[in-house]
Formats: structure tokens, sequence, C-alpha cells
């Protein structure tokens, strides 16, 4: 199961307060039927997970904390 902690949930709730600004999907009933503005991308490696956020823009945010690997 992949979980995203306390600290990362404030990080990606900051980013997405900040990337709505510029964002052509500001509004998130442009984008699909059912949303989906946002994919929640988890890839485990033999090291550890990454983990990326993006907006159906292009955008991403980048959560890997390789310094805990």
């Amino acid at each position: 199961m992949f979980e995203i902690d306390e600290k990362y949930t404030v990080k990606i709730l900051k980013w997405v307060n900040e990337h709505n600004e510029n964002c052509p999907f500001e509004d998130p009933m442009k984008v699909g039927a059912i949303g989906g503005r946002f994919t929640y991308c988890f890839t485990p490696t033999s090291l550890g997970c990454v983990t990326i956020i993006k907006c159906a823009c292009g955008e991403e945010l980048n959560l890997t904390n390789v310094e805990e690997w």
C-alpha cells in the first residue's frame, strides 16, 4: 500500500495552491467527466519509492526523498 504522510500532504496542498495560479485547468470541471486532474504515481524501486504528482496540464511535483534511501 502506498501512503502519503502529513509532511507530504502539506507540500502537495501548497504546490496545488501555487500551481492553480497559472494552470489552464484551474477549474476541475474542465478536466474529464469524473475529474482526474491530478495523477498520483508511485513507482517502487529496489532503493525506495518514487512519488510524483502530475497535473493534467503536464506540471509535476516530485516528492521522492532520495535522502531516505
